[in-house]
C-alpha cells in the first residue's frame, strides 16, 4: 500500500539524497520541515504524521528548509538545515506521533542520517505508512483530521471523514509502463519512427476499484494510439476536454478488482524522422506524467523517466 512512500525512505538514507532534493518541489510522497519551536511542534509533527497516514503514506524530513512557491504552487526546498542533536530530535518526534495522534499510527519507522560521519548534527527521516482503518486526527489544538493532497496537508472534509468511518476495504490503483515494444515505424506518420507504450493498471488494494480513470499529461510528441490493428485499444472511453490532459474514464460497470492487472491503452510516442542512408533512427527520452483516481480513493500522480530507444 506504501510502497511508493517506503521505497522514498531508503532512497534518501543515501549519502548525497538530502542534498539532491535542493530545487525539488514537496509533493505527495514527502513533507520538508525545519526543527519547530518548542511550543509548536507537537502540532506541526501530529498534521504532518495524520496528513500522511490519510492519504497513501509519506516521508517527513526534518532539517531541510523550504522556500513558498508562487500562487498555488508547491513549496521548493532551499536549503540543507541539520538539527544539532538528530537522536535526540528522532525520539522526540516519535514520542509527539506516540502521543498526539490517535487513535495511532502502527508501523512507523524512523532514521538518522548524520551530518557527517561520527557526527551528533545531521537530518531525521520518518516514514509514516498509509493507514486503512478508521482516520488519524491530531490531539493538539482543534483535534482536527488532516490529510496529504499533492504538496499541502488539508482538514479533511467531511464526506472524506465519514467514508473512512465506514470502514469499508479500499482500492488503491497505480499506473506502470510497459515498453517491451520495440521502436517501429509510425503507424500513420510515413518515414517517422515511434515507441508504444503500454499503459497498465494495477488495484493492489483490497477493495473493488469503481469508476477508475487515468489521466496523461499531454506533450506534443505523445498521443493515445487508437488503431484497432495495433492495440490494446483505450479498453474505457478517451476524453480530451482538457487540453493539457487525456483521460481513459471507465464506467459504473467498470471495475478493478484487487489483484488485478488490466491494460487500458497504448501511448504513441513520435520519434526521429527516417533519413535514407542513415540506419540510426530511434525515439528520444521523454518525461510521462499520470494520475489515477476511483471512488474512494484520492488522486495518486506518478512521473516515468524513458529513455532513448533506438
Amino acid at each position: 500500500m506504501s510502497q511508493r512512500s517506503e521505497a522514498l525512505f531508503e532512497k534518501l538514507q543515501a549519502p548525497g539524497a538530502l542534498k539532491a532534493l535542493i530545487g525539488e518541489s514537496e509533493d505527495a510522497d514527502f513533507d520538508c520541515k525545519e526543527w519547530p519551536r518548542p511550543d509548536g511542534r507537537k502540532g506541526t509533527i501530529a498534521k504532518a504524521a495524520c496528513g500522511f497516514a490519510n492519504a497513501t503514506g509519506g516521508v517527513i524530513i526534518i532539517g531541510l528548509k523550504a522556500r513558498r512557491g508562487g500562487d498555488g504552487q508547491p513549496d521548493v526546498v532551499s536549503d540543507l538545515c541539520p538539527v544539532p542533536d538528530a537522536n535526540g530530535v528522532k525520539s522526540e518526534a516519535l514520542d509527539i506521533i506516540l502521543r498526539c495522534v490517535e487513535p495511532g499510527i502502527t508501523g512507523v519507522a524512523a532514521q538518522v542520517v548524520p551530518e557527517a560521519p561520527g557526527m551528533a548534527s545531521g537530518f531525521v527521516l520518518i516514514h509514516i505508512p498509509e493507514w486503512e482503518g478508521t482516520p488519524q486526527r491530531s490531539r493538539v489544538d482543534r483535534k482536527e483530521f488532516y490529510v496529504r493532497v499533492a504538496s499541502g496537508t488539508l482538514p479533511m472534509e467531511y464526506f472524506q471523514i465519514a467514508d473512512r468511518f465506514g470502514v469499508r476495504p479500499r482500492p488503491h490503483l497505480t499506473v506502470d509502463l510497459n515498453l517491451d515494444a520495440p521502436v517501429s515505424n509510425h503507424p500513420y506518420i510515413t518515414d517517422r519512427m515511434c515507441r508504444f507504450i503500454r499503459l497498465m493498471l494495477t488495484n493492489h488494494g483490497r477493495g473493488i476499484a469503481r469508476f477508475p480513470a487515468v489521466r496523461v499529461h499531454a506533450l506534443p510528441h505523445l498521443s493515445i494510439c487508437q488503431a484497432s490493428h495495433i492495440g490494446p485499444l483505450p479498453i474505457w472511453p478517451v476524453s480530451d476536454a482538457n487540453a493539457e490532459w487525456f483521460t481513459v474514464r471507465g464506467g459504473a460497470n467498470d471495475v478493478v478488482y484487487p489483484g488485478e492487472t488490466l491494460k487500458i491503452a497504448s501511448l504513441v510516442q513520435l520519434g526521429d524522422r527516417r533519413i535514407p542512408n542513415d540506419k540510426v533512427w530511434g525515439v528520444p527520452a521523454t518525461q510521462v506524467i499520470t494520475e489515477v483516481v476511483c471512488d474512494g480513493m484520492f488522486a495518486h500522480r506518478q512521473t516515468f523517466q524513458i529513455t532513448e530507444a533506438y
